[in-house]
């Protein structure tokens, strides 16, 4: 007997599971890698925030010292600039897998629904034959009835 549409859908739907799953574990990866690129920048621009207060503080005279100082918060301003764009990027494609996780959730979802729908329709094809035997049992009864009284 060919399987039922329901039964063949199910497979199909256990696939999409499987592949939702791996796209959460994907996700799952990408928020915490998220977290630390934050943490860095979040580390990166208050050591540079500490440094400015205690450069403001030195009142120093000296030019070259002046110099490596603003050279060196030139650099970490850099750096923060740098890390502020891993930190973008990261986010960026938390957000695409996150796209494409609700993708394949909707999809479940609508085979879900589909599935549901055509165990529907065989539950009622069953009934039916069911019925239907039922009926022609008791056409069959009756003549025998009929013919033997």
């Amino acid at each position: 007997m060919a399987k039922l549409r329901s039964k063949r859908l199910a497979i199909v739907l256990s696939l999409n599971q499987k592949e939702l799953d791996t796209i959460g574990q994907q996700l799952s990866q990408h928020q915490e890698k998220l977290a630390q690129e934050q943490d860095k920048l979040s580390q990166l621009e208050s050591y540079r925030d500490e440094y400015l207060s205690s450069v403001r503080s030195l009142r120093q005279t000296d030019v070259q010292s002046m110099q490596r100082q603003r050279n060196f918060i030139q650099r970490m301003q850099l750096a923060c600039d740098q890390q502020g764009a891993m930190v973008q990027k990261v986010n960026e494609h938390c957000e695409a897998i996150m796209e494409l996780w609700h993708q394949q959730n909707q999809k479940i979802s609508k085979l879900e629904d589909l599935i549901a729908r055509y165990l529907k329709e065989e539950q009622a094809l069953v009934d039916q034959q069911e019925q239907k035997l039922i009926d022609e049992l008791s056409t069959q009864k009756a003549s025998r009835r009929m013919s033997a009284g």
